[in-house]
């Protein structure tokens, strides 16, 4: 564009020093293009010579009309745009999202965290966050994992971590192990945070919710910090495709089909039933079912007796607990006692014992669950399918 005012202030002013006024008769309007398109180049149109002013003395020399341009104008060669990273999200916690460089904040529940450069020996306080790190990073970022991240009973990942430096719970394990970057749940005490801190090492607190959803804001968010936002929205874009999967071939919300079910554990010889506001809850909802604790007033986790699993009268029963400790037991007991015999899931023997790991966590592998519910409840629907298991990073 300013190439273009530079060229007719430059005709204007030769056309008052001859006494000729030249006028444009035409130009093309710049068209509008998106900041990642590359600019079009627009060549200038050819100026046409018009007669003088009548209010312009006419010079006795007749001057001589320009002559017609004997070779067309060539257009201007179309710049090559430079480079840009991938457009990112703009997830809450991440300060500047368009800073892609270093060093980068982020801001979590204890603060502004400043981060010089990518992390390299990072330490989780958390087993959710562990199984989301090794979905994200090489082994050999990590400074420890935590001390149920190898255990098979609790963790997704015990196969990916087995051989990796752990840590025992307290500060001065964590700082024995010399992070470069701590991350904490909303669980960690904050007097330990505080301490850490106060050793001069970064600590942030990515949100773990109870979601269905595979906590994907927390992976864009922890992706951005360890400058590995690629590899992150590649595991973000997996878990929407493996969720609106299941979500196309179960019944949606409020369809009389959906049958109804329970998420059940005990523990010392109490039962408790997940309602609303709890990771099983929302992966029975996902996976097309009906969460018969939530639909009954049940909020999080609390106990219930055998007379009220009968007047819930639930389709199906989950049991959602290791099988190391007592899950097994727990659906003979159902099955086999009398105040459940009219209960439809005791009836059909819908009484499942499930990998637990996968309904309590809370990191992506909770898609797994959904997965694995969608196909206990639609076994017909999803029988062309055999789902698998998330893939730890593997440096590509």
């Amino acid at each position: 564009m300013i190439s273009r005012l530079k060229t007719r202030y430059t005709a204007v002013l030769f056309a008052l020093i001859l006494g000729v006024a030249l006028v444009a008769c035409s130009s093309e309007s710049e068209p509008a293009t998106s900041p990642a398109a590359a600019p079009t180049a627009i060549s200038e149109s050819t100026s046409t010579p018009m007669p003088p002013p009548t209010a312009t003395p006419v010079p006795t020399a007749t001057p001589e009309p320009t002559p017609a341009p004997t070779a067309t104008p060539q257009p201007k060669a179309t710049p090559i745009p430079t480079p840009t990273a991938i457009p990112y999200p703009a997830v809450s916690g991440i300060v500047d999202v368009s800073n892609r460089g270093w060093p980068r904040e982020v801001e979590t529940a204890d603060g502004l965290v400043r981060l010089e450069g990518p992390p390299q020996r990072i330490l989780s306080y958390s087993l959710g966050h562990d199984e989301i790190l090794l979905a994200l990073v090489d082994r050999d970022r990590f400074a420890a994992v935590g001390p149920f991240a190898g255990d098979a009973a609790y963790s997704n990942v015990s196969e990916q971590a087995a051989g990796l430096p752990t840590f025992e719970k307290g500060v001065e394990n964590v700082l024995a192990a010399r992070p470069d970057l701590v991350i904490v749940s909303k669980f960690t005490d904050a007097d330990i945070v505080d301490l850490i801190q106060e050793a001069g090492v970064p600590v942030a607190r990515p949100a773990l919710e109870s979601s269905a959803e595979g906590n994907i804001p927390t992976i864009l968010l922890m992706g951005y910090m360890l400058g590995v936002e690629e590899r992150a929205l590649e595991l973000a874009a997996e878990i929407e495709g493996r969720l609106a999967l299941v979500s196309e071939r179960v019944p949606p919300p409020g369809a009389p089909e959906r049958p109804t079910i329970i998420s059940m554990t005990r523990y010392s010889d109490v039962l408790y039933a997940a309602g609303a506001d709890t990771t099983e809850g929302g992966i029975l909802e996902a996976a097309g079912g009906v969460n018969a604790a939530a639909r009954d007033g049940i909020s999080g986790h609390q106990t219930i007796s055998v007379e009220s699993i009968a007047a819930m009268n639930p389709d199906v029963i989950l049991i959602t607990q290791p099988v190391e400790y007592g899950a097994n037991e727990l659906r003979d007991d159902l099955l086999s006692h009398p105040a459940l015999a009219e209960v439809s899931a005791v009836k059909d023997e819908m009484v499942h014992v499930v990998d637990s790991r996968k309904y309590t966590t809370l990191s992506h592998w909770n898609v797994r669950g959904i997965e694995q519910t969608a196909l206990i409840l639609y076994p017909d629907r999803f029988s062309d399918l055999t789902f698998s298991d998330f893939e730890p990073y593997d440096g590509e």
